[in-house]
């Protein structure tokens, strides 16, 4: 489970730093802010976190009977 956490971690930092890179050369080059489309990258993260929590709480519960 620890690996699984460090994984997903440094999986999202990974992502975190490429947008930081990309937005930084997009400044750079005088290119404008693109508009974002769909839900915000916040909501699907607490979707994910409520999911993932909502599992794991049913299944000890599934388990422990």
């Amino acid at each position: 489970m620890r690996v699984i956490f460090w994984l997903i971690a440094l999986g999202i930092a990974g992502l975190l730093i490429r947008d930081r890179w990309l937005r930084m050369r997009r400044k750079m080059r005088g290119e404008p802010e693109p508009v974002q489309e769909g839900p915000r990258t916040i909501t699907l993260v607490v979707i994910a976190i409520v999911l993932v929590y909502g599992l794991l709480i049913g299944y000890r519960i599934f388990a422990s009977e």
